[in-house]
């Protein structure tokens, strides 16, 4: 197989053989294990010199590598690279015999996405029975919202009855579409664990929550009620969102992120999770779970629609170690 990738190789570069090209990029695409030769024992900082004589090779070869954890075994013709250096040869190799026609290139043992959950306080609403705080929260990690109620189920589950639609802010001009419990999370840890201030740092937030409907006496006044989970994204202080609201949106928002479903009375749980991308800028999530009317009305008595398990995750893409070589 060694010895094959290497005339391979060479008729590739050496003599323009479209015929091997084709044959090689097979083997590149349909045998992970071709693959894993040309990383770790064939594609070497010499063979890749001796064989490609390409000046752009070297230079991406030209790597300081200290990561290797152990002795690799003896082999007479060629050393083998360190971790960084067989990444490199890994990912010219593609692109030097034209993998998808766009110099795009393989990548051995690519890094993985990484996922994080944040603190959401009582996301799952067991740490206590009763009505929540009526009104915007001032700080991180507090419900607060329109009048809504953690109740116990027969089983000892607990999660929050939406009760009443309303105007958190108290305006006069903001009709009662939603209700709606808000809670404050600070950004501040996953921006340090992470280093969002890196621009080429790629980062999602998803809010999740279960949503339940039952058979309540209002459900005939409430046709297209439905669930949802919010996501907004601000470069403020905590207070002053609650006190700005929701002209802050506007004013001082940097991301937002929304996902509804309608459900009938007595339907199956459904899971609704929302997404956006976490802007470098942002030190504050703003997160809502809310039961709509879709109407601009008077507040309106609900009763008979929950949500539970309220959780937040950001997600980083990893940084490829892709080269472009024309």
């Amino acid at each position: 197989m060694e010895e094959r990738l290497l005339n391979l190789l060479q008729k590739v570069r050496d003599d323009g053989d479209e015929a091997a090209r084709t044959e090689l990029n097979e083997l590149l695409r349909k045998h992970p294990e071709t693959r894993a030769v040309m990383a770790s024992t064939l594609v070497d900082e010499q063979a890749l010199v001796s064989h490609l004589r390409d000046e752009s090779i070297v230079s991406i070869l030209d790597v300081k590598g200290s990561g290797a954890t152990g002795q690799p075994p003896k082999r007479s013709a060629k050393r083998l690279l360190v971790w960084p250096q067989q990444i490199a040869a890994a990912l010219v190799a593609g692109a030097i015999v034209g993998l998808l026609g766009v110099g795009v290139v393989w990548a051995v043992n690519s890094p993985q996405s990484q996922a994080r959950m944040l603190q959401v306080e009582n996301g799952d609403f067991e740490e206590f029975s009763g009505p929540i705080e009526i009104g915007f929260p001032s700080h991180f990690g507090q419900w607060g919202g329109n009048p809504a109620e953690v109740i116990e189920e027969a089983d000892g589950n607990r999660m929050l009855r939406f009760l009443k639609t309303g105007d958190v802010s108290g305006g006069p001009d903001d009709f009662a579409s939603n209700c709606s419990a808000f809670q404050l999370v600070d950004l501040a840890p996953l921006r340090q664990q992470w280093g969002m201030t890196a621009p080429e740092t790629q980062v999602t937030l998803n809010l999740s929550a279960r949503f339940r409907r039952k058979a309540a006496p209002t459900d005939a006044e409430l046709p297209k009620l439905t669930g949802s989970c919010r996501i907004y994204l601000f470069n403020a202080e905590p207070g002053a969102i609650g006190k700005g609201w929701p002209r802050v949106i506007h004013e001082e928002g940097v991301g937002y992120g929304k996902k509804g479903i309608k459900l009938a009375p007595g339907d199956e749980p459904a899971t609704v999770t929302a997404s956006c991308l976490l802007e470098s800028d942002a030190t504050v999530a703003l997160i809502v779970v809310v039961a709509g009317t879709r109407s601009r009305a008077a507040p309106i008595e609900l009763g008979g629609y929950f949500v539970d398990d309220v959780q937040l995750t950001a997600t980083r893409q990893p940084n490829l170690p892709i080269h472009f070589v024309k």
